[in-house]
C-alpha cells in the first residue's frame, strides 16, 4: 500500500505524545525580489476585514510534491513538524488557541505559525484550497504561510514574481485582448507590484506585501492561460521607472476619452508628471469647460477615435426617481461621513450625516461642483430640506450613488450600456465621469435624476481597454507604456529581481 504521508523519523514519539522539541530552523529569509507575499481572502466582497480575510478553516489538497509542514510561535522560530505526500486531503482548524492539523485520520497539534513548503524543491508544489470562495480559483504555487487569530486564519501565498503575475494578469486583462495589450499590462503589473513589496504597505502587518483582491491586483481570480503567460514571460524583469524610481503605475478598464491626473481624483495625493490626464482619442481632444459640455459630451454616443469604445463601459446611463435617490442617500451619506469624514462635509445644517439623529429629509438638488477637464467629478453637492453636503473624492463619489435595489428599495436598477445588455443592481457606479440630467413638474420639485456617464475605474493611469485601441492600431507595448505613462523608462531588473 502507498503511504500517504511521512513523519520525519525522530519525531514520531514525540507527536504521539504531545511533545515537540526539535531543532530549530533557521528564520524564513525576508523576500529578495524574487518573491512576493500575497494575502488571500476568504470572502472578497465582505464589508470588515475579519469577514473578508480570516478562514474559519482551512482544508487544501497538496498537488505535485510532498509538503513539509513547520510550525512555531512566530516566523522568526519555526520547526518541522511533518512532511505529508501529495494528493490527500490535509486541514488545518483553531482549537483551544492553538492550530490543529489534520490527515488521514491523524492530528498534529501546531502553534499559531504554520509554513507549508515543497520537502523537495525539484518537487513544486501546487496548494488545491478546499475552503469555498466565491470567484476565486483554488491552486496556488510556492509555499503558504498560516497565522492563527482569534477568530480564524489569515493565509499569506508566498511565489515567485513570475507564477504571481501569471496568477495576475488574466484576472485583471481578458487573455483575448492584443498581445501587445496583455504586454503592457504585465509591464504595469510588475512595476505595482515591486513598488508594493518595497514600501511599507497596510498589508506589512500580516506578512504579506500585497492582497489578492482590487484593493491591489486582483490575483488567482481567472484560470490561467497561454496567452497571458506568454506576455509575462515576453517582459520578463521589465519595469517602468521615472528618473531612476519605479512609477505608480496605475491603471483601469476603461476611459470615456480622457484619463485623469492623480492630484484631481485623489486631492490627498502629491502630483507625478507621468500621471498626467491625457485624451484617449483622435483627432479631437477632451476638454469639458462647462456642465452644459459634459453633459453634452456624455449624451454623444458616437464611437468614432475613442480609444476605449471598444469596451460595454465606454459610455453608460442610469435613472433614479426622487424616492430611489432618498432612500439611497439616507444610507450612503451617513456611511461615507463614518468612514470618511474628511471627504464629507456639512457646509449648511445642523448636523453632519454621521451624527445621532441624522434626517436627510427631501432631496432638492444634487450638483457637480468640481469637474476634471476630461469629465472626472471630484466634488459633489448634495442639497436637501435639512441641509447642504459635499461629497469629495471619486471612490467615495461612486460609492455614494450605488445603484442597487437593496440599498434604492422597490424594482431593479438598470444600469444601461452603450452596447450590450443592461446591469442590474451594479455594486457601484461604474466611474466618477458623467453628468446630470434633472426631471422636475411644473412647480419645480425635483421628480428624478438620469446620470449620463462613461468609462469604468478611477481613471488614473493606464486605461485598458484604451491599450487594446492603441494595439489595434498598431503600437507596440513600449508605445502603450509611453502614452499612458509619459516620460517613463522601460527598464530590465537585474537576473534576481522579478
Amino acid at each position: 500500500m502507498k503511504l500517504a504521508f511521512l513523519l520525519v523519523p525522530a519525531m514520531v514519539t514525540a507527536l504521539l505524545f504531545g511533545t515537540l522539541n526539535p531543532k530549530q530552523t533557521p528564520p524564513p529569509p525576508a523576500p529578495s525580489g524574487q518573491e512576493i507575499r500575497v494575502l488571500l481572502s476568504y470572502q472578497p466582497g465582505a464589508a470588515s476585514f475579519e469577514a473578508k480575510y480570516l478562514f474559519p478553516t482551512l482544508g487544501l489538497v497538496p498537488l505535485g510534491g510532498s509538503v513539509q509542514i513547520s510550525s512555531g510561535p512566530d516566523r522568526a522560530n519555526l520547526r518541522p513538524v511533518v512532511t505529508v505526500f501529495a494528493d490527500k486531503p490535509l486541514t488545518f482548524t483553531p482549537q483551544n488557541g492553538r492550530l490543529v492539523a489534520s490527515f488521514e485520520g491523524l492530528t498534529f497539534a501546531l502553534e499559531g505559525v504554520v509554513q507549508l513548503k515543497a520537502a523537495n524543491p525539484a518537487q513544486p508544489v501546487l496548494y488545491r484550497l478546499l475552503t469555498s470562495r466565491p470567484n476565486r480559483l483554488s491552486e496556488y504555487p510556492g509555499e503558504l504561510w498560516l497565522e492563527l487569530r482569534s477568530n480564524g486564519l489569515l493565509v499569506v501565498n508566498r511565489v515567485d514574481y513570475q507564477d504571481y503575475l501569471k496568477g495576475v494578469l488574466p484576472s485583471e486583462m481578458p487573455p483575448h485582448f492584443h498581445p501587445e495589450a496583455l504586454k503592457a499590462q504585465a509591464v504595469a503589473a510588475r512595476t505595482y507590484a515591486f513598488v508594493r513589496q518595497q514600501a511599507s504597505t497596510y498589508w506589512k502587518q500580516f506578512g504579506a506585501d500585497v492582497d489578492d483582491s482590487s484593493s491591489e491586483q486582483v490575483y488567482h481570480q481567472t484560470r490561467r492561460h497561454p496567452a497571458t503567460d506568454a506576455a509575462v514571460e515576453a517582459t520578463r524583469n521589465q519595469i517602468l521607472t521615472f528618473e531612476g524610481r519605479p512609477i505608480q503605475s496605475f491603471f483601469f478598464s476603461t476611459s470615456p476619452g480622457a484619463t485623469a491626473s492623480i492630484e484631481e481624483v485623489w486631492m490627498d495625493r502629491p502630483p507625478a508628471p507621468y500621471l498626467k490626464g491625457r485624451s484617449q482619442t483622435n483627432p479631437a481632444r477632451v476638454s469639458l469647460e462647462s456642465e452644459s459640455e459634459a453633459l453634452a459630451f456624455f449624451q454623444d454616443w458616437n464611437p468614432e477615435g475613442f480609444y476605449d469604445a471598444i469596451s460595454p463601459f465606454w459610455r453608460w446611463k442610469l435613472r433614479l426617481s426622487r424616492e430611489e435617490l432618498e432612500a439611497l442617500l439616507r444610507r450612503t451619506l451617513p456611511e461615507r461621513a463614518r468612514l470618511a469624514p474628511q471627504f464629507v462635509q456639512t457646509p449648511e445644517g445642523p448636523l453632519s450625516p454621521d451624527a445621532p439623529g441624522f434626517e436627510l429629509g427631501s432631496l432638492q438638488k444634487i450638483a457637480v461642483l468640481r469637474r476634471t477637464t476630461g469629465g472626472y467629478v471630484t466634488a459633489l453637492e448634495i442639497q436637501t430640506s435639512t441641509g447642504r453636503y459635499v461629497v469629495q473624492r471619486e471612490s467615495h463619489i461612486r460609492s455614494l450613488l450605488r445603484p442597487d435595489k437593496a440599498l434604492t428599495g422597490g424594482n431593479d436598477v438598470r444600469l444601461e450600456l452603450w452596447q450590450g445588455e443592461p446591469r442590474l443592481n451594479f455594486p457601484s457606479l461604474p466611474s466618477a465621469a458623467f453628468a446630470l440630467q434633472e426631471e422636475r413638474d411644473e412647480r419645480g420639485n425635483l421628480l428624478g435624476l438620469t446620470f449620463w456617464g462613461g468609462g469604468f475605474g478611477h481613471g488614473v493611469g493606464m486605461s485598458q481597454y484604451g491599450a487594446l485601441g492603441l494595439a489595434r492600431r498598431g503600437y507596440g507595448y513600449q508605445q502603450i507604456l509611453e502614452h499612458f505613462y509619459p516620460g517613463t523608462t522601460l527598464t530590465t531588473l537585474n537576473a534576481d529581481r522579478r
